[in-house]
């Protein structure tokens, strides 16, 4: 239903404060921390009362052509079922038109299929990882800095028109493998036979969940794709230079198309999670007991500690963590399914710490 009282315009300066208190009715505590106004924000307002609103930035792209990012939508709880966030997004995309921008950009987590269908039946299109760096080279970097896609995780770049070239999968996943390694490498670069251990963890413990999750949605006939977290990449090796440590960002499998809904797929897709957990919780728990009793040669020890550490550290970040910004791991599927499996899982992860 879409209300004609409701008028869609630019906001005023006066504005503002009203505006934030809008958003801050529409958003979580923590999404509020991330947010920002831009010089162009416009608003829907109904007698007098604004009931949401969307900001747009603009910024250059290579060969002087104009870029249009959709920052943010928010809307009231007065103001759903209204059509207000449709009708934002088409103002907002006649906005760039007008201002010439070329490509039009949205970053959107990708669970969330509300606001996935939004651009989608609007020419929208994910651009993958391979796309952006032969469409923008090395200045891909730069379009991660102007649309903010260097420490949304889980979230994918959106782009309008709709891109031309063919997603692969395969590659998205041995591309998260060699980032991965690359970044292992910024932190063992003193020892390489400690960073062809952490490298060799990572390849068995990403295809073992990898593996897991794609049992799982086969046995249930659901078709899947693998989707790299390419925004989360910038963040960890941050992280890996400054803190000596690491923050993995496994990618994840979801459904094919962009017409499916998150409600309609439970609880297919929490098991299609459980499934890519319990793999590298099983080989995490081996590992640990071998070494917590020395059942090991010296030889192969090492190597075990390696897969012990790196898939603990792994199930911290897929299975402990479901809230924001850790949302689109596997563990926020499970919580949101079954909060009592979830706490045994936890509680069987953090008592690996006394494992080894």
């Amino acid at each position: 239903m879409v209300d004609s009282e409701v008028q869609i315009r630019k906001m005023k300066e006066e504005e503002k404060g009203e505006v934030l208190a809008a958003m801050r009715r529409s958003f979580s505590l923590l999404n509020r921390l991330f947010f920002s106004l831009s010089p162009n924000v416009l608003v829907g307002e109904r007698q007098g009362e604004i009931l949401g609103g969307i900001v747009l930035k603009v910024f250059k792209l290579p060969q002087n052509r104009k870029g249009g990012l959709i920052a943010w939508i928010f809307t009231t709880p007065e103001a759903r079922g209204l059509g207000l966030g449709q009708r934002l997004t088409e103002a907002g995309i006649d906005f760039f038109e007008q201002q010439g921008c070329q490509e039009i950009f949205a970053s959107v987590e990708g669970n969330n299929t509300s606001s996935s269908k939004l651009f989608a039946t609007r020419n929208f299109g994910i651009i993958s990882p391979g796309e952006q760096f032969r469409r923008y080279g090395l200045k891909t970097l730069a379009l991660w800095f102007n649309t903010a896609h260097y420490f949304d995780v889980g979230h994918f770049l959106w782009v309008k028109p709709t891109p031309a070239g063919k997603e692969t999968p395969f590659w998205q996943f041995w591309g998260t493998i060699i980032v991965t390694a690359l970044i292992w490498l910024l932190m063992t670069w003193r020892n390489p036979l400690g960073w062809l251990t952490v490298t060799g963890a990572t390849i068995i413990l990403f295809g073992i969940r990898y593996l897991g999750m794609q049992v799982a949605a086969r046995w249930q006939g659901l078709p899947v794709r693998y989707r790299a977290w390419e925004s989360g990449f910038l963040l960890s090796a941050v992280i890996a230079v400054v803190f000596n440590g690491i923050f993995l960002v496994p990618g994840s499998l979801y459904p094919v198309g962009n017409d499916w809904r998150y409600k309609d797929l439970f609880p297919q897709l929490p098991r299609i999670a459980l499934a890519g957990i319990l793999p590298v919780l099983l080989i995490t728990i081996l590992t640990g007991i071998s070494l917590h009793f020395n059942l090991l040669t010296p030889g192969i020890s090492s190597w075990v500690k390696g897969i012990f550490k790196v898939g603990h550290l792994l199930l911290i970040y897929d299975t402990c963590l479901p809230f924001f910004p850790f949302n689109c791991f596997n563990g926020r599927k499970v919580w949101e399914w079954n909060k009592p499996l979830w706490i045994i899982l936890t509680l069987l992860i953090l008592s690996l710490f006394f494992l080894y």
